[in-house]
């Protein structure tokens, strides 16, 4: 009898081991840690207005509404100081972002399209962990290239089509929300609004290029 019940205080005291009071513990051990470098893809949409004006502001500006979709890569790294998370972040996509647009005054007639063949963006980002859930803001640099091409329709004989190209320049601001579903991978949804601008230089002059987009992306990330 002596030894079964020392057998069990001994079990019992093994077991009590095994107990964990202390609440700072248990909360470090459940949390996930944001920390560390990371890359992955993302896919989305955008939409926006163009305007394109004289530089001396002229003659009436040209004005489209473009739409499109973009794909590309990313990579960046976070900081973990309790609740809160400190990042930076570098983007690149290929676009497929566009619209066209036509301007009559009296005989003559004019197409015109302006599109963004790459976008990228570095950017701060800061936001709130909760476990698996972040949630946060980001804000930084954006530039794309862009092509825009002028077509005269009228009078006939028309002359020939002009195109310009250039590196569009400007600023993004963001709200987006990621989810761990495993130690190193994370999906999410972001909003990026961006502010484009450039300078196009056709044959016969140049346009002022002014672009405000709002784009959704939805992508993946692998954490290092």
């Amino acid at each position: 009898m002596l030894l079964a019940a020392a057998g069990l205080g001994s079990g019992a005291a093994k077991a009590s081991d095994l107990i964990v009071d202390d609440p700072e513990a248990i909360a470090a051990a459940a949390d996930y840690d944001w920390s560390g470098a990371y890359a992955g893809l993302f896919g989305g949409a955008g939409t926006g207005d163009v305007t394109l004006d004289e530089p001396g502001g002229l003659a009436d500006p040209l004005d489209l509404a473009a739409g499109g979709w973009l794909a590309g890569v990313r990579a960046g790294f976070n900081a973990e100081a309790g609740v809160l998370v400190f990042g930076a972040e570098a983007d690149l996509a290929k676009s497929w972002i566009g619209g066209d647009g036509t301007a009559t005054t009296g005989l003559s007639s004019l197409d015109y399209s302006y599109d963004i063949d790459w976008l990228g963006t570095v950017t701060g980002r800061v936001g709130y962990a909760a476990d698996t859930l972040l949630l946060y803001a980001k804000g930084g640099l954006a530039a794309g290239g862009v092509r825009s091409t002028l077509t005269p329709t009228a009078p006939l004989p028309a002359p020939p089509p002009e195109s310009a190209d250039a590196v569009a320049t400007g600023w993004t601001v963001g709200l987006g929300t990621e989810f761990a579903f495993s130690e190193n991978a994370t999906a999410g949804i972001e909003y990026d609004f961006v502010a484009l601008g450039a300078e196009l230089n056709y044959a016969g002059g140049s346009l002022d290029a002014k672009q405000d987009l709002h784009i959704v992306k939805l992508g993946v990330n692998y954490g290092f």
